[in-house]
């Protein structure tokens, strides 16, 4: 199995390098895709453990911490209204969303609601799994929407790298590998706990403490991200592989009219948000897209967009939905119940 992966991660590797050379947007990422996806098809053994997203995470919130300064909670009340916003357009993708599931594809009430969710893809399938109900359509839905953000717009906005006196002026290479440590525990700590994106969420206010509260430094080099760039484009790559193409076909046609509605939604948001408030439209459309978390982040680190903009409404949207899923989904439960 090791051998495996280490052979899946050099296919993503090479992919990524010739990416780079032929100038293909987002290489790093896109290449290592197209790499693995390619090495699939012609029946070779790909695999990437399903772990390999929690470090992912572990790295974009230290990545997060490190642009924090101490003047965040003045942005944050600058950003109330962005915010508020949010609430509302989550509020009508998934009231939308839900009904075009249920009454126009004809699909369960648990399950429209289920695929409604924008985002949060792990703990959607704890409640289709502990209600009984079949995931394999649930985790397809959702798939197809994140296969299309997580390929789109890295083509559309490409990752870039960073310039070299952003990121490796004075590395503190002690004080990362020290951040990264106390960052794991605690991120391990938080999924423990079962914290929406655990990882991420702990590693970034482990490594926040130790930057603001002790003064230790956190400066990527960027060869490090390039290496997270391909291994995510490698691990996403890997569960593309394992598809149910039979069921694909039957639920192809509501998968992707969900998927349009869900840009139609968020595109008209981060419009309004872009010309009602003068928030970047980029920026905007990176904060308000209902998936793929770690690539949002991605881009708006190599764009000239505002990342920890993107981060915090990002996070806000998958932590609105934890608490929100549990109250919708027990009074669907009690629906089906009197019905």
């Amino acid at each position: 199995m090791l051998k495996t992966i280490l052979w899946t991660l050099a296919v993503g590797a090479v992919g990524g390098v010739v990416a780079s050379m032929i100038g293909l947007p987002s290489p790093w990422l896109l290449g290592a895709m197209l790499s693995v996806l390619a090495t699939h098809g012609l029946r070779l053994p790909v695999h990437m453990p399903g772990k390999t997203t929690s470090l992912i995470a572990l790295f974009m919130g230290i990545s997060i911490a490190s642009s924090i300064e101490p003047d965040f909670f003045d942005h944050l009340v600058e950003w109330r209204p962005a915010v508020l916003l949010l609430c509302v357009m989550l509020a009508l993708l998934l009231g939308l969303l839900y009904l075009f599931y249920h009454r126009r594809c004809g699909w369960s009430r648990s399950d429209a609601l289920l695929c409604s969710v924008p985002g949060n893809l792990a703990v959607v399938l704890i409640f289709a799994t502990e209600a009984g109900l079949d995931p394999k359509r649930i985790a397809l839905v959702h798939s197809v929407r994140l296969f299309f953000l997580v390929s789109a717009l890295p083509l559309l906005f490409p990752i870039v790298d960073r310039p070299e006196t952003d990121m490796t002026a004075d590395v503190a290479y002690l004080d990362l590998l020290i951040v990264f440590l106390l960052a794991a525990m605690a991120g391990w700590g938080a999924s423990r706990l079962k914290v929406p994106a655990g990882m991420l969420v702990g590693g970034m206010l482990a490594a926040l403490v130790m930057k603001l509260g002790f003064g230790f430094k956190i400066s990527i080099p960027p060869d490090w991200f390039r290496v997270v760039l391909v291994v995510l484009g490698t691990a996403i790559a890997v569960r593309m592989t394992k598809l149910d193409l039979a069921l694909l076909k039957k639920t192809l046609k509501g998968a992707t009219g969900g998927l349009a509605l869900s840009l139609l939604i968020c595109g008209a948001f981060s419009a309004l948000l872009h010309f009602g408030f003068d928030v970047p439209l980029l920026q905007a459309v990176l904060a308000y897209m209902p998936g793929g978390l770690e690539v949002m982040i991605a881009i708006a680190f190599s764009t000239d967009v505002d990342p920890l903009f993107v981060a915090t409404h990002q996070l806000l949207r998958v932590l609105i939905m934890c608490f929100a899923l549990p109250v919708l989904f027990g009074l669907l439960q009690r629906k089906n119940v009197y019905e």
